[in-house]
């Protein structure tokens, strides 16, 4: 078995590619600014698959950013922020900070889940967390205003992630039209 934090993949020695996950809950307020943020990029990033939405268990991200080089990570955190503030972490071997860390509307937290794949050496060689201060979960709800406004200025975040790190579709339009 290779490290995954080498990038390699136990089937050829090649990294997946980069890929970003947008974690949410639809339609539950706030907790779904991952997964339009995810939309937001689907027609802007390569390869396809490049974008992934996730309302999932945590321990399902250490199969999701197995093997892969870059993995950027999308989610609504509680930090006591303003609402629509936009946070951004690059893991190493530290515990994730205060607002990145509280508990989640998903199983475990995407902290829990970083915690450990750093215990048990499953991390991507890079994991990039973007945390949108959120207050509004109620179900049935749409983001709210402060929160929805921090989606295009996320994704042109993630946008040049992947165009630093090689992944951005040179033929796609940063900004352009996004999937429904």
């Amino acid at each position: 078995m290779t490290d995954p934090r080498a990038g390699g993949d136990s089937r050829d020695g090649a990294a997946a590619p980069a890929v970003v996950i947008g974690l949410g809950t639809e339609h539950r307020g706030d907790d779904s600014v991952g997964l339009l943020v995810a939309r937001a990029l689907r027609t802007r990033l390569a390869p396809p698959g490049a974008v992934l939405e996730r309302s999932a268990e945590g321990t399902e991200l250490l199969d999701l950013w197995d093997g892969r080089d870059l993995v950027v990570v999308v989610d609504a955190v509680q930090g006591g922020g303003a609402p629509g503030t936009v946070l951004r972490f690059e893991v190493g071997g530290e515990p994730l900070p205060a607002p990145l860390s509280a508990t989640s509307t998903h199983g475990i937290s995407l902290a829990q889940a970083v915690a450990l794949g750093q215990t048990l050496n499953r991390l991507p060689r890079r994991l990039v967390i973007y945390g949108i201060e959120a207050s509004a979960f109620a179900p049935g709800s749409d983001a709210s205003p402060a929160v929805a406004g921090a989606v295009e200025p996320v994704a042109r975040m993630v946008e040049e992630e992947f165009r630093r790190h090689g992944g951005l579709d040179r033929g796609a339009t940063p900004g352009g039209p996004a999937d429904a």
